[in-house]
This record gives C-alpha cells, structure tokens and sequence, in this order.
C-alpha cells in the first residue's frame, strides 16, 4: 500500500470512528433527568373495559384531546405473540379482530393508576390506525379523546427522520419497571437502539419490519404502547409493540411514529374536528 492511501485510509476510519463516538456519547444524567421529568407526566395510561376487567397499555399525550399508543391497544387481540419477518408479514395469520368500542377506553394520569377505581380524565372517541389484521410493521394508533385535556404536558413527535442504530432513548410506560408492578408508571433506564429494520438481530432474535426498531432495555406488560423518547431531543421516535419477558435484554420491538406521516397528519386533523365540533355544541 502507498504511504498517500495508507494515510488516506488512517483519515477515513478515524472520521469513522469520531462519527461513531459522537453517535454513542455519553449524555449527562442531568439532562436525562430533566428530560423525564418533564415529560413523564404526559405519558398516560390507556385502560380498555371489559365488563369488570381491564387490560392496561400506555399511550403520550400528543395533542390536547390526542393520544398515541400501540395498534393492539385498540382491537380485539387474535393472538398474544404475534409473529413477523424482516419484509413486515406475519408467519401467524391476524393478530387482531375488529376494534374495541372507542367509548369502553379510558384514560388514567399519574404515578399509580387504579382502573375501574379511578376518575378517568377523558374517553376514547374514535380510534385511527393502519389498515389490515396484523401487527406486523404497523402496530401504532391514535385515539382522539372526548374532551380536551389541558393541564398535562404534550409531547412532541419526530415525523421528520427515523431513528438509527446507536441511538439513546428513554422508554416510559406503566409496567412498573423490574418489579413489573402495572399500573405504576415508570422510566427506564436510558435505552440505545440495538438495530433498525428491515432484518434480523441474531444475537437478540429479533426480527424487525422496514418500520420497526429493538432496544435493549426490557419494557414490560402494561408498558405496551408507551413511547421511546430521544434522549437528546425530547421527540417521541416510537411506540411498544411487541418483546422479550420483562427481565430479557434486547428483542423489544418499537414501531417508528415517522413512518406513518399521512397516518399521524389525518389523526390530527380528526383531534382538531372534534375539538371544533365540541366548541360549536357548546355555543348553541
């Protein structure tokens, strides 16, 4: 090798490897701290009514009478493990029948939720999610509230870029963390993005669609539907959907909220309607 392309080869991975080091810098806690603090609260929990029984997710306040949460959250489940390859298809058939009724789910805030026992702060109107019966690639949904809900936080959504591998992310639901004590909302420990889809983590088993992504941390049942939040920028990047037991490390599956803009863009557009129409019937 030539002293000029061995020198220009030293150049290039050592801006590699600069690019790399910047990508997984260490971000203080403080900031972390910070973060999470203020953006918990906006991280609510989503409980669907069936008779007595209740069966709790997480979801983020996004718009004042809009909430983001998982696919499965919303519908009547087929099956508890579904199963997908990397193009997106299901290897099991549906994972979900038709949806539940918008007006049998309740929203809940706060460290601890009591469903059933609670006040709940708003109900579901109407559910928006992508069209088909499987989860597979496509495990987000919006719900558009009854009524607006002014004195939490909004949190904001990063519809302009996906996340990468290497990325750092705070996942916050309500599974009650390592004790998986659900109902009691909990962040985890700062998450970094293990892979991106479209493919397959071998060491993890994971199998992601083109529009899912693995983190590391174990998210738990009750975390379902909660958001990934960037570390360094406060944005919403996905949603739980599916994942290992609660103690696994590795093979816990987001779908990323950018890739589903015309999705998000009409969720929005329903929330603000039905804002409008509420102020109208008021004023009659």
């Amino acid at each position: 090798m030539s002293s000029r392309l061995f020198q220009f080869v030293v150049v290039v991975v050592a801006a590699f490897s600069l690019s790399c080091v910047r990508k997984n810098s260490t971000i203080p806690k403080e900031q972390i701290a910070a973060l999470t603090e203020e953006r918990a609260p906006a991280v609510i929990a989503i409980a669907a009514a069936d008779g007595d029984r209740y069966t709790l997710c997480s979801g983020a306040l996004v718009a004042r009478n809009l909430v983001l949460t998982a696919r499965h959250c919303v519908s009547k489940a087929l099956t508890s493990n579904p199963s997908c390859d990397a193009a997106g298809r299901s290897h099991n058939g549906a994972h979900v029948d038709k949806d539940l009724d918008p007006q049998d789910i309740s929203i809940y805030e706060g460290p601890r939720v009591r469903p059933g026992l609670d006040a709940p702060l708003a109900r579901g109107i109407r559910t928006l999610h992508p069209q088909g019966a499987t989860l597979c690639d496509a495990d987000v949904a919006y719900l558009v509230l009854d009524r607006p809900i002014y004195h939490l936080p909004v949190l904001p959504l990063r519809s302009h870029a996906p996340v990468t591998e290497g990325d750092v992310v705070v996942p916050i639901g309500f599974g009650g963390g390592t004790a998986n004590a659900v109902g009691t909302r909990v962040p985890r420990k700062t998450s970094q993005v293990l892979a991106t889809g479209p493919g397959a983590n071998a060491r993890t088993g994971a199998v992601l669609g083109p529009r899912e992504f693995e983190v590391e941390s174990a998210t738990c049942r009750g975390d379902s539907g909660g958001p990934a939040i960037d570390a360094r920028s406060g944005e919403i990047v996905g949603v739980v959907s599916r994942g290992a037991s609660c103690s696994a490390l590795g093979n816990h599956v987001y779908t990323r909220v950018d890739a589903f803009q015309k999705l998000t863009a009409l969720a929005f557009l329903q929330a603000d309607r039905q804002m409008r129409e509420a102020v109208a019937h008021r004023e009659r």
